[in-house]
């Protein structure tokens, strides 16, 4: 794991709000919609809202565990509504070796359709056995056999299209 990288956090772990700044701060006790500003004077409550959030220490776990699970209400990790949805794309495609290698390891971490795959490959080039694979990624043992026989074909594809085109220029 890298230095100054948190470990992922496990799906369903809420501990990290009791440290967040939001939780203790005074103006989030006398209005507790300041995270869900209205139109009317929106602009004024989101400046505070963003800038309780720009000193707490757990933003980037709020943000990560608002765009994990869809949440589209209010402000989280310091982030508006328009402005999550503008990165979900780019979250949606991270590849984090650290998260793969914390689900291999058995922690139950969100992971990417991307993160998905580099796991499957991981495994199959690991010879991870389909039990295994199949607890990580909570499907069914069929279904983990039917993604590793699909990463194995992939696998061993380049060789057969490097034998085909040799001998073709024969």
């Amino acid at each position: 794991m890298c230095e100054g990288h948190p470990a992922p956090r496990t799906r369903g772990d809420q501990t990290w709000q009791e440290r967040a700044a939001c939780a203790a701060a005074v103006e989030a006790t006398k209005d507790p919609d300041l995270f869900f500003p209205g139109t009317l004077e929106g602009e004024q409550r989101v400046r505070l809202a963003k800038g309780i959030c720009s000193s707490c220490e757990v933003r980037e776990t709020c943000l990560e565990a608002a765009l994990e699970c869809g949440d589209a209400a209010g402000i989280r990790g310091g982030l508006t509504e328009e402005e999550r949805r503008a990165i979900r794309h780019c979250f949606e495609l991270r590849c984090d070796p650290a998260r793969i290698a914390a689900a291999l390891a058995g922690r139950d971490v969100y992971l990417t359709r991307p993160e998905r795959q580099e796991l499957i490959r991981w495994a199959a080039e690991a010879k991870t056995p389909t039990l295994r694979l199949a607890r990580v990624l909570k499907v069914s043992e069929a279904h983990a056999k039917k993604l590793l026989r699909r990463e194995h074909a992939y696998l061993e594809a380049p060789s057969a299209v490097q034998a085909t085109c040799e001998t073709a220029s024969a």
